[in-house]
């Protein structure tokens, strides 16, 4: 008996074995370039993703060894996939691997692929293999242009792929093989569909490689931002305040019987006729900026009109300093619920230190005993307009919103995190550009870092989110043409929209978020670069809810069962029963015993 009892628990944990074995990793093919003799040519490669119970970490294994921006741009793809797809990341750790033949050129090409697949994964859906992306993946989700497509397409072919995904704007390419490079193209669309049999389409957002991988339409959907109304009537109010400040410094110029220069003039009207469009199109987050910058210039004609003494100027600073100690303490009295309100609080905080700024660069060059008197008029001017434009902000604390637990330890958790990803894009971004160029991206992080160690959340926060917008800038724009930028633009244009709607649908409007969104939409025509930059920080001030999670309820809780568990328990009930019916069988046929009475 005993003997046939050891035999039902063996045959019943290997019944639960079979069941609950490891579920295959989830795969993509690559394509990739590497070296030859006489240039490049395309290759295959494979990605790999396991998922496994953790928190989030990520972990890369290649084969051969890939440059290290390799390593970075997967972690990278997988926060952006997290975010744009609102992902349970933290639930999981994520093992991805590369296997390649031969040496392959390092670089973010297979960024797409590795959000892409990380989607998939997190989802478990159903997915085509015949179809890959080659493209990187940047802030938004939005798909980036890489190099060696036509080699690419050669390798897809060679490999048996379909369908080959790339970033809008690629599929048109100089045909090196022919000698007038200026005249000649080659469009890739039809070399890949005439000579390999294959499909190669433009895509523009990790929407539209999900779809065209999976048949799974997820993220399309409608999207119309609609302007908070109390935002409406705060900003409109601000604009008023900083647009009528510069009539009347206009008139303390005209008392004073200063007079300006032409270039001058003809600057202030460009801006004053610019402040009136936007106004009209009530866009007043960029009327006001429009007035601060006339401000800014007015106040220093006054200065350099009027001559004051470097004692004048000294007096100044000083009653400067003064009022911004005491905004300072008024601040720290405020009570900090919202989202609204941490904005509000991290864009006063941002300008009150510009203000301080000034003031130390003056002190140093007093202690030296030396004050470069122009210089000291236009860091004045600029300090007091942006003191102005501070307590102008301040009506924002008036809007109302969801509430939050922002207690400092959340925030000091999240200013870590943000300082965490920006030194990762720096990191990044320095790997093609070099340190140099990028230098002001390390004094922002350094700044940042300065505002932890001081306890300066929100300052910190806001620091660490442009060092990170400014590098995710540059990644965007690299390999971008031209002919593509607008269409780029205009996409990221919509990625914004679409984290502004989900936002506003929480109750959470993103103030700072939306009125970097309307300026960057003003400065599409005449400065698109500038204009990316601010849609980059306006992605960056609109998801600051991530980093503060809302307090639950235990009914409020959802109830997930990891999919490890989910197994294990199919895999114990199956093996439960057929044990049962084995054993039930055993008994049934057993041989009844005949008692014998004596």
């Amino acid at each position: 008996m005993l003997k046939k009892s050891v035999m039902f628990l063996v045959l019943l944990i290997l019944l639960t074995i079979s069941v609950t074995a490891t579920q295959e990793p989830y795969h993509l093919k690559l394509l990739a370039v590497q070296e030859a003799d006489d240039g490049y040519i395309g290759s295959g490669a494979d990605l790999f993703l396991e998922l496994r119970e953790g928190s989030g970490r990520v972990f890369l294994e290649t084969n051969p060894l890939t440059k290290l921006d390799t390593q970075i741009s997967t972690r990278f793809a997988k926060d952006i996939a997290c975010n744009h797809f609102k992902l349970n990341c933290q639930k999981y750790d994520f093992i991805y691997t590369i296997r390649a033949e031969s040496n392959i050129i390092g670089g973010p090409s297979a960024g797409a692929a590795v959000a892409a697949l990380t989607t998939i994964a997190v989802l478990d859906l159903d997915h085509d293999e015949t179809v890959t992306i080659t493209g990187t993946i940047n802030s938004g989700g939005i798909v980036g242009p890489v190099g060696g497509v036509k080699e690419k397409l050669d390798a897809a072919q060679e490999i048996g792929l379909k369908k080959v995904l790339v970033s809008i704007g690629t599929s048109v390419q100089p045909d090196f093989n022919n000698t007038n490079l200026t005249e000649e193209s080659l469009d890739l669309v039809s070399y890949a569909q005439n000579n390999l049999s294959l499909a190669m389409v433009e895509v523009m957002d990790l929407d539209d490689v999900i779809f065209h991988l999976t048949g799974e339409d997820l993220n399309h959907q409608e999207v119309i931002v609609t302007e908070n109304k109390q935002y409406t009537e705060i900003m409109q109010g601000l604009k008023r305040v900083l647009c009528e400040r510069t009539a009347k410094i206009e008139l303390e110029l005209d008392q004073e019987r200063v007079f300006l220069n032409e270039n001058v003039t003809t600057e202030l009207f460009e801006r004053k006729g610019s402040a009136e469009n936007a106004t009209l199109d009530q866009d007043y987050y960029s009327a006001a900026s429009y007035c601060f910058a006339n401000n800014i210039l007015l106040r220093t004609q006054y200065y350099q009109a009027k001559m004051p003494t470097s004692k004048a100027i000294e007096n100044l600073y000083s009653v400067l300093e003064s009022k911004t100690s005491s905004l300072k303490q008024k601040l720290a009295e405020e009570e900090i619920k919202t989202i609204s309100d941490l904005q509000t609080l991290m864009i006063v905080k941002e300008r009150l230190n510009d203000v301080s700024e000034n003031i130390a660069k003056f002190n140093e060059q007093k202690e030296l005993g030396f004050i470069e008197r122009e210089e000291a008029y236009q860091s004045l001017a600029y300090a007091e307009e942006r003191f102005f434009s501070a307590l102008s902000w301040k009506q924002f604390f008036a809007m109302e919103g969801k509430n939050f637990n922002l207690n400092p330890e959340r925030l000091k958790n999240s200013c870590q995190q943000k300082i965490s990803e920006a030194e990762e894009r720096h990191q990044y971004v320095s790997l093609f550009l070099g340190l140099l160029p990028v230098i002001n991206i390390q004094e922002k992080i350094t700044q940042a870092r300065a505002a932890l160690t001081e306890e300066e959340y929100e300052l910190c926060l806001i620091v660490a989110s442009q060092a990170k917008a400014d590098s995710n800038a540059i990644l965007s724009s690299i390999g971008l043409s031209e002919e593509s930028f607008s269409e780029y633009l205009e996409s990221k244009s919509k990625a914004v929209e679409r984290v502004i709607f989900e936002n506003s649908a929480e109750e959470i409007f993103p103030i700072l978020g939306y009125s970097y969104y309307q300026y960057a939409n003003s400065l599409q025509e005449q400065e698109p670069y500038t204009a990316l930059l601010y849609l980059e920080y306006a992605l960056e001030m609109s998801e600051l809810s991530i980093y503060f999670p809302e307090e639950q309820t235990f009914f409020e809780l959802e109830f997930r069962i990891d999919r490890v568990w989910y197994y294990a328990g199919i895999g114990f009930l199956i093996g439960f029963l057929v044990a049962f019916v084995i054993f039930f069988g055993f008994v049934k046929r057993r041989p009844k015993l005949k008692l014998i009475h004596k």
